[in-house]
């Protein structure tokens, strides 16, 4: 394994923790809930959703933070300061003893895991980092050609599947993470028995934190992660500073205050300054100097606000086709569990065990579908022409899920339930593929001194969206499935509510996208 292959294994590892942390805890959160509460199955719902809010609520409100920490200091420093704190986090919830900590230490897990932007800048910049320092010659041969034009052409290729490569592994945190976290929570069964010890098992770690396991499994991982960054992920952000000697030039100034006179000051700060010089290559010296000078690269790189960001014409429109395409998704993800159950759609009102069957198998189309749809509509139409295919075929056959019920019998419920599941897993295919090429079209649109901050800026978006979206789509389902009488009889005529529902969700958002892609093309 070259070295380029071994920093995309790494940032694959960190793409799939992100996705384990967030889902994980989705099996036994209601039980968790219970455990703590001692309340009933059906009040349960509320307190489980919180977990997932808070931790939502955590990311948004430190992605920027990362994000700054990222372009200032460095990729590497952000993911492992944010992997270790992390498995802290994550092992602070699987040992919280009641529900108000478990919603504190949630959060935690959210605001210190917010990296998911620092992820798809690091993905881009795999692609045109210079591994030739210090691999062999052997992929000189390989990537040298005369001509530039198509030396960059190779490189825009390469970032496409490096950045569809570690897109794509969120899709199998998403189908692993539920089924290994459900295993390992309450092995005991200490909830389902209504107690915290027994006999066989008094004093056992797992009797008192019956959700340790999943969590400390998430705690190893986020260790391991960052060991993999460590180790194989090079440092792509460009005259990053040193945080080591930023913080030890703060101590210096901190200690120097308390010093009484000025010379104890000025001996302090040549040592002090000595010894970090003595620790630095002659380059790191050259490229960082002396306190002033690090005093006026402070003011060039804050400079890179979000607001200036936001100036950019070119930054913003992309941003925009994110956060509403965002907006889009989480709409649909929401309205499909609330159509299933419904038993005005000509369904039968599917049981949630049912509806997790059809989303398995729609996550196992995803997984295997999407890296090679996305690569080969990059390969075939350029980035901005899969944006294109990929908006419409993401959103508008959605507009077919009613047809299901032209196949529902009450005695076998097998073939609707086939249906939805390939339909849904096409349309994730190209949901997940149209954000890869978003990504990587939007990486493009900054310099490398602002491309963390504006992925934290498109999470912030992303993120109000996902938080927003679901209450309006959840009102007009329950508007257009109301107007519906069918039952689980053999009626074989198509629900007119659904299929408004269905229809007006795909027309409304096919239109918003058109608009908004038509206007990113003409300012790219």
């Amino acid at each position: 394994m070259n070295e380029r292959s071994a920093s995309i294994a790494a940032l694959c590892s960190v793409t799939f923790l992100q996705a384990y942390l967030l889902v994980g805890v989705f099996p036994y959160a209601a039980f968790m809930a219970i455990h703590f509460l001692q309340i009933q199955e059906e009040q349960a719902g509320p307190y489980a959703a919180l977990f997932a809010t808070t931790f939502m609520i955590g990311r948004t409100a430190t992605a920027h933070l990362w994000g700054l920490l990222a372009d200032v200091y460095g990729r590497r420093v952000a993911m492992i300061i944010s992997l270790l704190g992390s498995g802290l986090a994550s092992l602070w919830f699987g040992m919280t003893n009641s529900y108000s900590q478990a919603i504190i230490a949630r959060g935690m897990i959210g605001a210190l895991n917010s990296i998911v932007g620092v992820s798809k800048t690091v993905a881009t910049e795999l692609a045109f980092h210079n591994f030739d320092k210090c691999s062999n010659k052997n992929e000189d041969r390989e990537v040298a050609v005369d001509d530039n034009e198509q030396h960059d052409q190779q490189l825009q290729q390469l970032e496409t599947r490096i950045v569809g490569r570690v897109m794509s592994m969120r899709a199998y945190g998403f189908l692993i993470a539920p089924a290994v976290a459900g295993f390992l929570a309450d092995p005991l069964d200490v909830r389902e028995k209504g107690v915290t010890y027994n006999a066989s098992i008094e004093g056992s770690v797992l009797s008192k934190y019956p959700y340790l396991l999943p969590n400390l499994l998430g705690a190893v991982l986020c260790c391991v992660s960052a060991m993999a960054v460590y180790l194989c992920i090079p440092e792509t952000m460009p005259q990053c500073r040193s945080l080591s000697r930023d913080f030890l030039q703060w101590t210096t100034k901190t200690c120097a205050r308390l010093k009484s006179t000025e010379k104890e000051v000025q001996e302090y700060a040549v040592i002090s300054l000595k010894a970090a010089d003595d620790s630095l290559s002659d380059n790191s010296i050259q490229q960082y100097g002396s306190i002033e000078n690090n005093s006026k690269s402070d003011n060039t790189i804050s400079s890179a606000s979000l607001k200036l960001i936001w100036s950019r014409r070119k930054t913003r429109s992309h941003l925009i086709a994110y956060w509403l395409y965002s907006l889009v998704i989480i709409n649909i993800d929401e309205a499909f569990p609330l159509y299933c159950i419904s038993r005005n759609t000509g369904l039968g009102g599917l049981q949630e065990n049912e509806i997790g069957k059809i989303l398995s198998a729609s996550g196992v189309i995803f997984a295997i579908g999407q890296y090679k749809t996305y690569t080969m509509l990059c390969d075939q139409f350029g980035i901005y022409g899969s944006l294109d295919l990929c908006a419409a075929l993401g959103i508008l056959p959605v507009a077919l899920f009613p047809l299901a019920s032209l196949v529902y019998t009450n005695a076998n419920k097998r073939w609707s339930m086939v249906y939805l599941a390939l339909l849904s897993g096409v349309t994730k295919v190209f949901q997940s593929a149209f954000f890869s090429s978003i990504t990587v079209a939007t990486n493009r649109t900054v310099p490398a001194e602002m491309r963390s901050r504006m992925n934290a800026l498109g999470s912030i978006g992303a993120g109000l969206s996902k938080a927003f979206g679901p209450l309006f789509v959840g009102i007009w389902m329950a508007f257009c499935l109301s107007t519906d009488s069918q039952d689980d009889s053999n009626d074989k005529s198509l629900p007119i509510g659904s299929l408004l529902a269905w229809f007006g969700i795909a027309l409304v958002s096919g239109l918003i996208m058109f608009a908004v892609l038509k206007s990113l093309q003409e300012r790219n």
